[in-house]
């Protein structure tokens, strides 16, 4: 009920014709609703005044808020799109061996998959290097893409010290054309220890290792996931 009551209150006294209506005494009660401190030699002038600021504040507060909830539902309303329109590629590694590259191409890219008559196909080009600053890469390897997708996993080979991943258009005829590429990312290695352990090699294992049971656990990660062998 009191909420109610303030609220019609607060709806009246943003007029002053409203107030001048009032009282002294009502005024210093409604001022002594809101928190202000009203001397008793007061002009209610000024107490008019000061009610009006504080409507003024309500007032604002209240679009505040209300300017924020449509912004919300807005937001909660709002889907992120398919596609950005333009040509990029980045790389997230999952772990040592195994990462996660994502692209995106400009609709007037994509268009050329079907009009250059001279276009063989869409690859990611993986390129090993030794240093960050070396330009040629030591290694690389192409992996083919479906022109309809934005993500594919990459395996890398292990020992290696950085990584470029470049998104590129291959033709018939005519050199490759590079749309995209990461920058150089290094790469993380695992113990010389354990990179050595595979299958028909035998490494030199500490007796406490042995112990680990450190074989078992590789020959099992090598059946399973041998993949991360491949050098």
């Amino acid at each position: 009920m009191w909420a109610k009551e303030k609220t019609d209150m607060e709806t009246k006294i943003l007029s002053r014709s409203y107030l001048e209506t009032l009282s002294t005494a009502d005024l210093i009660s409604i001022a002594d609703d809101y928190g202000i401190d009203v001397p008793d030699d007061l002009n209610r002038r000024f107490i008019i005044g000061e009610l009006l600021e504080v409507a003024e504040e309500l007032e604002l507060e209240r679009s505040t808020q209300s300017d924020m909830h449509i912004a919300d539902s807005a937001a909660l309303d709002t889907e992120l799109p398919e596609t950005f329109n333009e040509t990029q590629v980045g790389m997230v590694m999952r772990n040592p061996v195994w990462a996660f590259v994502y692209w995106d191409i400009k609709e007037s890219v994509r268009a050329r998959f079907t009009t250059e008559a001279d276009f063989k196909a869409l690859v990611l080009r993986v390129s090993f290097f030794t240093d960050e600053e070396e330009q040629n890469p030591e290694e690389s390897f192409d992996v083919q893409i479906d022109e309809t997708v934005r993500e594919q996993y990459v395996l890398f080979p292990v020992g290696k010290q950085f990584v470029r991943i470049d998104l590129v258009m291959r033709y018939q005829s005519k050199p490759d054309e590079i749309l995209a590429f990461t920058k150089k990312y290094v790469l993380s290695h695992g113990s010389p220890l354990l990179s050595s352990l595979y299958p028909g090699h035998e490494a030199q294992i500490s007796e406490l290792a042995a112990l680990s049971s450190l074989k078992e656990l590789l020959k099992e990660h090598y059946q399973n996931h041998r993949q991360s062998f491949l050098s």
